[in-house]
């Protein structure tokens, strides 16, 4: 049983989006657990979040945050925070939708690992064979970038990517390709994101068709979009949130962002609410995207020569033990415009999506580690429905 609790606080003329103190608060969506003991429990949990992010929205200065939680298959709560507009005239809620970035990479793996179970590909064919990949390596080498090899701020240095050497299309989705391929974990989604262009010239589709068969049908994720070129899924675009980034000229306060490429490709261009990405990951966690094997195999990562331990990445997924819970997750962030998390604890079936139309919801991790207890949201939702 549903219950739903709508909340809009609306009070006397709008205020500039900057008047944070008015924004509104709505939709809150629970789903009743077996007994009162247990539903009491759990809504004194979603009310000790709900006051946490709250809090951590007006402080950061969000203007339009949405999170959802789901566990044991069922969305306990759903709640949108602030507005979805430009001219505070629509309320966020439950149906707001976000560019959640690189989180796009775990509906790549997904697909990628099913096309190589039908035969379609293999995750050990040669990626180098894309048609410009001579090109770009060479041009993302001698751009400045970090992911053309570099030394990251604490002394470590990154190694190039080899642009004459084979690399697998397994080391891209696992980010093994800095240096020699497969040997070490360095997050480098400006490769992983040619994924796309590989399956694209290999089976003649575009990436966005594999995406839809192999993810989208399959989990019945009505209203998750595959870009915005998704002609299936215009409602998903209606309510999407603009971005916003803080402008240190006008006191920090919030003002429009130019708008992310929403074009799909492997690294990102998924178009979502927190509801749709936590309906898709109860649809991981069911089976009706991946068979438990695969799920298993996009959740187990490979060993780091230098270590000898797993490295924190697996494939399209960071994955890592807190506090003797296993994590699945992934981050997405588009500098000035926006931020969130898509976070599962698999044995318990328990999943956080957090979204925002800004930044602010972003803490940052090493680009060679994981650690997303780093995220105070984040952190804040493994203690109380983890831990």
């Amino acid at each position: 049983m549903h219950q739903a609790l709508n909340r809009v606080i609306h009070s006397g003329a709008l205020f500039l989006l900057t008047s944070f103190l008015n924004l509104p608060v709505a939709a809150i969506t629970t789903e009743e657990p077996a007994n009162a003991y247990a539903e009491q429990s759990q809504q004194q949990n979603i009310a000790t979040f709900r006051e946490f992010i709250q809090a951590y929205r007006k402080e950061k200065r969000i203007v339009s945050l949405s999170a959802t939680i789901a566990v044991d298959g069922k969305i306990i709560y759903s709640e949108g925070l602030g507005w979805q507009d430009h001219d505070a005239e629509e309320p966020t809620t439950t149906d707001t939708s976000y560019l959640v970035a690189s989180i796009s990479k775990t509906f790549s793996a997904a697909t990628l690992l099913n096309m190589e179970a039908d035969g379609l590909i293999s995750l050990d064919d040669d990626f180098t064979e894309l048609s410009d990949w001579d090109e770009r390596c060479e041009g993302l080498k001698s751009s400045g970038s970090i992911f053309g090899g570099g030394t990251l701020d604490d002394g470590t240095l990154v190694e190039a990517p080899q642009c004459d050497m084979p690399i697998t299309l397994r080391q891209v989705l696992q980010h093994r390709v800095q240096g020699k391929p497969g040997t070490s974990f360095f997050y480098n989604p400006v490769v992983f994101g040619r994924l796309s262009n590989w399956v694209e010239e290999k089976t003649g589709k575009p990436f966005d068709y594999w995406i839809d068969t192999y993810v989208l049908k399959p989990g019945q994720l009505n209203n998750i979009a595959a870009g915005w070129r998704d002609t299936d899924k215009s409602h998903v675009l209606t309510h999407l949130a603009p971005a916003f980034r803080f402008d240190k000229d006008r006191g920090g306060r919030p003002v429009l962002s130019v708008s992310p490429n929403p074009e799909m490709n492997a690294s990102s261009g998924i178009i979502a609410s927190t509801e749709s990405l936590v309906r898709y990951s109860i649809a991981l966690d069911q089976g009706d995207i991946l068979t438990p094997d695969l799920r298993e195999k996009m959740w187990t990562s490979p060993i780091d020569e230098a270590t000898g331990k797993p490295a924190p990445y697996a494939y399209g997924w960071y994955v890592e033990n807190w506090k003797g819970n296993r994590l699945a997750w992934h981050s997405g962030w588009w500098p000035g415009a926006y931020a969130g998390y898509l976070v599962k604890a698999p044995d318990k079936k328990t999943t956080l999506a957090v979204f925002a139309n800004t930044d602010g919801l972003w803490s940052s991790t090493p680009l060679n580690a994981g650690g997303v207890h780093n995220s105070p949201v984040v952190k804040k939702f493994l203690e109380i429905f983890v831990e």
